[in-house]
């Protein structure tokens, strides 16, 4: 049976590739990627009649109205269904391997660890021509990926549909929510456990987690160079303490973690390591706060005399390591990299935020949508300033 299954799919594959179907790209952590498979020998465990995980797939349905669900564990050459909800005994079968280079799931590999939506699959450029080919592709398809602890993506969660529709973005994060979920409880019943680890420039251990979703805060002082010029010693480390402590605090009452202060940079994420969806609203009205408390400090400082002090402030959402080194926590990860960028690119008094952050947004504000913004090593992008009454 599994040579005849493997004759007919090479034989798909043929014909879908000399009809123009271009399979997805292996990602660059392929070898890393497949040893993680390994260690936490996801392929080899029967999950499907566990109800710990059986579940999964019926309640991905219901939460995003689609008429099927799955789990799909993708090794070097084919994606295994490992359970699933509301395929028919043929197609249960006939799907349950087939070649990683027919899988829709196979483009979520490296899709920078963000859900993939297909609205039709007849249509996209990357289906179009396997849907052809093979009468059990469905027309719509959404998957998240399945992301290890350690940060590899091991395989998707799936929903699909026979006719094309949309979701809106509740929905998405929701099944963002519930791959992260089966993967946590996965690996906790495993004695497979492994920490992130990286070598620093000081040979210092990192020890981390992966998260799928945090809200990253970076704020820096606009020119703060020549303020350093104009005050003695004291008296900046005397107003620059008196800005991060009240930061501290109200990073507290937003239940926000602050990770780290370099020279005039404060740095604080939400999500971590409580994991809350709300999140992105918490961490914007920090922000906004941050920026009032800014101004409180300015009446003080014109009263003595003294300029102004001017913040900006990015803030982006999206996946992040977090962990420890020997001597402090820290988070790691593109994420990072593009909410200090948001904060380099931003303006004076005002937070710019990332398309990412704006679609989590719960809360209405009004924003300036600054198009095509150059992000430096990140290419253009969207980027959004929210309005506060002064």
């Amino acid at each position: 049976m599994g040579i005849i299954r493997k004759f007919i799919g090479d034989k798909i594959v043929e014909a879908a590739i000399k009809a123009g179907h271009v399979p997805a790209e292996k990602p660059e952590d392929e070898e890393d990627r497949l040893k993680d498979l390994k260690r936490l020998k996801l392929i080899e465990e029967n999950i499907e009649k566990d109800k710990r995980f059986s579940s999964f797939p019926k309640l991905a349905a219901t939460l995003t109205g689609c008429s099927q669900s799955a789990i799909h564990i993708i090794d070097d050459d084919t994606q295994h269904c490992k359970v699933s909800y509301g395929k028919d005994l043929p197609t249960d079968v006939m799907t349950n391997k087939i070649p990683r280079q027919l899988a829709i799931c196979s483009h979520v590999l490296n899709n920078n660890s963000k859900p993939l939506v297909i609205n039709d699959v007849s249509l996209d450029e990357r289906t179009k021509h396997a849907f052809e080919l093979a009468p059990n592709f469905p027309r719509f398809y959404a998957g998240s990926p399945i992301i290890s602890n350690t940060g590899y993506t091991l395989g998707t969660f799936c929903v699909f549909d026979d006719t094309p529709k949309q979701l809106e973005h509740s929905k998405i994060d929701g099944l963002r929510m519930l791959a992260d979920q089966f993967i946590n409880v996965y690996e906790s019943t495993l004695d497979t456990s492994i920490n992130f680890q990286e070598t620093t420039s000081n040979s210092e251990k990192i020890e981390g987690e992966y998260f799928s979703s945090a809200s990253i805060l970076f704020s820096d002082f606009v020119g703060f160079t020549k303020k350093t010029e104009e005050l003695d010693p004291g008296q900046l480390i005397e107003i620059l303490d008196s800005f991060f402590s009240g930061f501290d605090k109200i990073m507290d009452r937003f239940s926000i973690k602050k990770i780290k202060t370099i020279g005039d940079a404060y740095m604080a994420v939400g999500g971590i390591p409580d994991l809350n969806s709300d999140h992105a609203d918490r961490t914007v009205q920090a922000a906004l706060e941050m920026i009032n408390y800014v101004r409180g400090i300015n009446f003080q400082q014109k009263a003595l005399g003294n300029e102004p002090w001017e913040i900006r402030i990015g803030v982006h959402t999206g996946p992040v390591i977090a962990g420890k080194t020997s001597s402090e926590f820290d988070i790691w990860g593109d994420s990072v990299n593009i909410a200090a960028r948001l904060e380099n690119s931003g303006e004076k008094m005002k937070v710019n935020c990332s398309e990412e952050t704006k679609s989590f947004l719960s809360k209405s504000y009004q924003y300036n949508k600054k198009e095509n913004i150059e992000l430096k090593g990140k290419g253009t992008v969207d980027t959004f300033i929210i309005n506060q009454k002064d």
